[in-house]
């Protein structure tokens, strides 16, 4: 009787040892945490500005500044641009390369510092519209001098070929670091770009 006592008080110590283990553990949790459900980005709406001769959405927490035949958008800090330039031609229909290599010639001395070309195809195409496309690499001088920043360049004239011609040209840059977060709002923006007259 006494070895029976002797093996059941081992078995009952036994199981109570691992039964203050397994509750010692339950009570720790699970150390490990999962990683928290990324929070979805903040929804921004879209705004309508109707410009000279095309309309454009843009988002509505970005600003707006219209001066003249020019309009420029800037994102919440100032940091990332949009700016539209509408030339109407009063001498002819000039060649939006032309206008496109001397813009950019005039943007690498006063929006780039220390600029380089970037190799990007020579056309953009939004909706039935192609557009003549330039692109440097520099370091920003208005909005964040001193930053690596990266600029864009589209070029053309609609109604092409017409004695109402007016000659567009769509700059747009930021920050290298951002650029391509901003991009996805640059594109929306394009994107959207309607001509109004025909």
């Amino acid at each position: 009787m006494i070895l029976f006592w002797k093996r059941a008080t081992q078995y009952t110590t036994l199981a109570l040892s691992i039964w203050f283990l397994l509750m010692a553990l339950a009570a720790c949790g699970d150390t490990a945490t999962s990683d928290p459900q990324p929070k979805p980005a903040p929804v921004v709406t879209l705004r309508t500005y109707q410009g000279a001769g095309f309309t454009l959405n843009y988002p509505s927490n970005w600003g707006v500044h219209a001066s003249g035949n020019q309009v420029t958008f800037a994102d919440p800090q100032g940091r990332n641009v949009l700016a539209i330039f509408a030339d109407p031609d009063r001498a002819g229909e000039p060649d939006a390369s032309v206008v496109a290599d001397q813009a950019m010639s005039h943007f690498k001395g006063t929006l780039l510092a220390n600029a380089q070309d970037i190799s990007v195809p020579q056309t953009f195409a939004t909706g039935k519209v192609t557009w003549i496309q330039r692109s440097a690499t520099g370091s920003l001088a208005i909005t964040d001098p001193g930053v690596q920043g990266n600029l864009f360049l589209l070029v053309t004239n609609f109604p092409p070929q017409s004695k109402n011609t007016v000659t567009y040209k769509v700059e747009y840059y930021g920050p290298t670091a951002t650029f391509g977060q901003a991009n996805v709002s640059f594109m929306q923006m394009l994107q959207s770009f309607t001509f109004t007259t025909r």
